[in-house]
């Protein structure tokens, strides 16, 4: 049975591989588009296109447990005042503000993309699809900024694990 410790650590191992999916699907999507005269280099457009739809939902869905799993954590952080925080645990606490923001804008405008996709409305496709583009590389650099404060939790974790196998 694992451990609270180990149940974060393997939620945020699936966050992180749903997002490199993500990420390089989305950029082969953005850089191989048939409407620009680009091509794709390896898979093809509609592949890329599910890979990009299934990590994403995978990614959404882990985000939300992640959520879930710190929301005592959360509540306890939601009264206290950013000036009466210390600095690191201020930048911390408004990095992933502004990460969650750009996540939600993220998904919001790649929904709208989606469904204007069906309806063939190419104005409001390529609007919500830049939106798309613009706040998901907001959130993956925030993302990486999220993960190098996180990185001495990542470092003492993976000891962690072999440690424990060592001993097995």
């Amino acid at each position: 049975m694992m451990n609270q410790t180990e149940k974060n650590f393997w939620l945020d191992v699936v966050i992180f591989i749903a997002l490199l999916i993500t990420t390089l699907s989305g950029l082969m999507l953005w850089l191989g588009n048939p409407d620009k005269g680009i091509v794709t280099l390896g898979p093809t457009f509609s592949l890329c296109q599910t890979m990009h739809l299934y990590a994403a939902t995978i990614g959404l869905t882990a985000n939300i447990l992640h959520i879930a799993a710190h929301w005592k954590w959360l509540k306890a952080l939601r009264g206290r005042r950013l000036p009466e925080m210390p600095k690191k645990l201020r930048a911390n606490r408004i990095v992933n503000r502004v990460m969650w923001f750009s996540f939600i804008a993220t998904t919001v405008f790649g929904l709208f993309a989606l469904v204007f996709s069906l309806n063939n409305n190419v104005f409001f496709i390529q609007v919500s699809n830049r939106f798309h583009v613009g706040f998901g590389f907001t959130w993956l650099t925030l993302a990486i900024v999220h993960l190098v404060f996180h990185r001495k939790w990542i470092i003492y974790t993976l000891r962690g694990f072999q440690i424990n196998r060592k001993l097995i």
